[in-house]
Parts: structure tokens; C-alpha cells; sequence
């Protein structure tokens, strides 16, 4: 039975916050991990954000009009991860137990795993590491696995005793490469890439659904958790010790974007938080009101903005200095799914403005610009959209609720016919 990818339960009693390092040695030849640059290369959308940083946003130029380049609908079942894409490869996951790698060109499967009586309700994320050519994913069972990306076949296997509800988190800049799953079993592993062993587990007082992310502080590399405990963890990434915790008065699932010194996300209470994990400190938050829509979006950040949806049908924009609220578009549904920060062609043709790609419950596809919010491109797609777009060069992928894949492109199809029908 599918568990429900947003169904927040009480919290049980456990430690406050226990860390097990499973191997002495990874502490002994500790690593330094970077996180990749938020405008890392447009060619890839590896995990659930983009990046390990989390920031929702990819030097990709989306020239308008965008025009539908291929869809593919997957009869008996429904989308909630986003897709994740490397080397024309698109990676996915439905409710009702396939995981495939597809063609970006013509969404043809180029193989598929079925698995008994489990989902894929979030993203996988794909190693860019050519030495390292793995796709790893969770399931709704508490199971993470690792696929060839060439052929699909198993290469590891983990058992937690949870739902991954948020997607991995693979770095490959660094010896050894690892992927970071939360789970919710309350408890946040690190993995090595190669062969799935455990370095060390962190365990907070509550589920985790959201996905690992990663900054720079002064001290060396942080990893943050915003849990269903109601807190910001922040915890050291190359021993899994705690560093810090931030109370933010109630539980979230949303994934942290990290700018700067700065982490930005929203929780089920309706408040939106920028929290300096330098200095472990709240450093604004904002709600609309007592009672205000839930934030199931993640965010997207810029220098200057942050961008987030809502359950009160809206996208809004906040200053990262203060918190002020620059803009408020309302759309068509509810916006659980996460926005993306590209660029596009201007109104005249003559440049490149910044624009946000928002998918929401009602099945419209929006390109909103940064500055204002103002909408310069719509699609209705139908369907509901919880999984959040993906975007490489010259193409946009959306996977919503009814089993369909959308890809956008901009620039005319090509001549080759895409696939029709497509059930797995």
C-alpha cells in the first residue's frame, strides 16, 4: 500500500539527537566535501534541486515560445518525484513500483525496473561522476537502491526502517563519493556511492522528508535537515556529528536552499524562515497570517530572492536580506510542487531576463518573471503537478499526478516520432 507522501504524523519520543559513526575510519580520513555552484552545468539536473546546495535554480536560457516537444502518458499510475536527468537520460520513478531511464529526445524507455508492492513517491539523483555511473533512489518501503545508469541493473541495496520521502543527495567532489538519505525512521545516512556502505547515520526526534542539503561555513562543510521534529538541523558532514538546532515552531518536509550563509524554507504552520547556520540563529520569518496556507514547495534563491509556493494558490517573493515580501502572483491550484530559477528570452528578443517555472495542482505550467511575478508563458497541462519541473539545455520535464510526462523544448521537434502510449 502506498504510505501518503504528505501525511504528517505525531512525533514519537526519541533522543533529542544521536549520532552512530558506523566506521571509525571515516572519521580518521575525514573528507572535505564542496558543494557544487548553484549555476552548475546546464546539461544535468542530477537530484530533486538541481544541486546540493538546493537552490532550485541552473544557468539554463529557456528561449519563448516554449513548444511541446514530446508527452508521454503511462497508463495505471501517477508521478510525484521529479525527474532527474544526466548524459540525455531522464531518471523516474512512479507510485506504483517502475523506475525507468527514458530518452530526453524521445522519451522511448531505454529500461526499467518493476518492484513488488512498493512506489517511488521522490526523486532519485544521478551521479555525474563518470567513474561512478549510478542512479540512486528510495522507495516508499524504506528501501534505497542503486541502478546502473546504462543498464538498470541492481548494483546495491539499503534497508531503513522508513519512507524516503526526499530525494538523495549525491557528492562526487570529494574521496570517497557519497549520497546522503533521509528517511522517515527519523534517521539521515551517509553512503558511500561506490557500494552503498554506511559511513555514518544521524538520527533526529522525527520523521525526515525532506532532502539533505549542503553549505560552506567557516568550520567546514554543513549538511541541513529541516524535520518534522520542528527544527533546523544543522550537522557536520564528514562525521554526522551535530553542530546545531533551530526551533521553528512546528514540523516541514520542505527541502532547505542554501545562499550564502543563509538557509530559506517553509513549514506545515504556514511560516517562512532564512536561518544563518553560521551563527544558528533565526535570522527573519515571514507568515501571512494566523493559520496561513501550508509551504510544501521548496524554495528557489537567488542572491536577492527567494521564491516559494504555497497552499493559498500563490507564489511569492521574499528579500534574502530582510524578509520583505516583493511579489505575490496567485496561480490556478495550490503549489506543492517547487519552483525553478532560469532564464528566458525578453519581450523584445534583445536579451535575457530571469524567470520562474511554477507547476501547480490545477495542471498549469507558468513562467513568471523574477523581478515581478508578472506571467510571460502558460500551459495547461491537466493533471495535478507535485513533482517539480526539471530543466537542462534547451528542455523543460514536468511528471504530474495522471501519469503523464511532459517535455518542452525551444526550439521545433525534431523529426523523429515520439513514443505513444507507453504503459509500463
Amino acid at each position: 500500500m502506498i504510505r501518503s507522501h504528505h501525511r504528517y504524523l505525531p512525533a514519537v519520543p526519541r533522543r533529542r539527537s544521536t549520532m552512530t559513526l558506523v566506521w571509525l575510519l571515516a572519521l580518521l580520513t575525514a573528507p572535505t566535501i564542496v558543494a557544487a555552484d548553484a549555476t552548475d552545468s546546464p546539461t544535468t539536473w542530477p537530484m530533486f534541486r538541481g544541486t546540493a546546495t538546493g537552490s532550485g535554480r541552473s544557468a539554463v536560457v529557456l528561449q519563448r515560445p516554449l513548444l511541446e516537444h514530446w508527452q508521454r502518458r503511462f497508463g495505471g499510475c501517477s508521478f510525484t518525484a521529479t525527474p532527474v536527468i544526466a548524459a540525455d537520460r531522464i531518471y523516474l520513478g512512479d507510485l506504483t513500483g517502475h523506475f525507468m531511464a527514458l530518452s530526453l529526445q524521445t522519451g522511448e524507455t531505454l529500461w526499467q525496473v518493476d518492484v513488488t508492492d512498493a512506489g517511488f513517491p521522490s526523486a532519485a539523483a544521478v551521479s555525474t561522476d563518470p567513474d561512478l555511473p549510478l542512479v540512486v533512489v528510495g522507495d516508499d518501503l524504506g528501501t534505497i537502491r542503486s541502478f546502473a545508469t546504462d543498464t538498470g541493473a541492481l548494483q546495491w541495496s539499503v534497508e531503513t526502517g522508513g519512507e524516503i520521502s526526499g530525494g538523495p543527495t549525491i557528492v562526487v567532489d570529494q574521496d570517497p563519493a557519497v549520497v546522503l538519505v533521509g528517511s522517515q525512521d527519523a534517521k539521515l545516512l551517509c553512503l558511500r556511492l561506490a557500494d552503498g556502505a554506511i559511513l555514518w547515520s544521524h538520527e533526529i526526534a522525527d520523521q525526515i522528508r525532506c532532502s539533505p542539503t549542503i553549505g560552506q561555513s567557516p568550520t567546514g562543510p554543513r549538511v541541513f535537515l529541516a524535520g518534522c521534529d520542528g527544527r533546523l538541523h544543522i550537522i557536520d558532514v564528514t562525521t554526522g556529528a551535530a553542530v546545531a538546532e533551530v526551533a521553528i515552531g512546528g514540523p516541514t518536509g520542505t527541502t532547505p536552499a542554501v545562499a550564502g550563509s543563509r538557509v530559506f524554507f517553509g513549514t506545515e504552520g504556514g511560516q517562512f524562515f532564512a536561518i544563518d547556520f553560521v551563527a544558528g540563529t533565526i535570522a527573519w520569518q515571514q507568515q501571512a497570517a494566523a493559520g496561513g496556507p501550508a509551504y510544501r514547495s521548496s524554495a528557489a534563491v537567488t542572491d536577492d530572492l527567494v521564491i516559494v509556493g504555497s497552499r493559498g494558490r500563490c507564489v511569492e517573493a521574499f528579500a534574502t536580506a530582510d524578509g520583505s515580501r516583493r511579489w505575490r502572483q496567485p496561480v490556478q491550484g495550490r503549489v506543492d510542487a517547487s519552483p525553478v530559477i532560469i532564464g528566458t528570452n525578453d519581450e523584445a528578443g534583445a536579451g535575457i531576463i530571469p524567470a520562474v517555472v511554477v507547476a501547480d495542482g490545477a495542471g498549469s505550467i507558468s513562467l513568471l518573471r523574477l523581478t515581478d511575478g508578472s506571467p510571460i508563458w502558460e500551459f495547461d497541462a491537466g493533471g495535478q503537478f507535485t513533482g517539480s519541473p526539471a530543466v537542462v539545455t534547451d528542455h523543460l520535464l514536468l511528471a504530474n499526478e495522471d501519469g503523464t510526462l511532459w517535455c518542452f523544448r525551444t526550439a521545433a521537434p525534431p523529426t523523429a516520432t515520439p513514443p505513444v502510449g507507453g504503459t509500463p
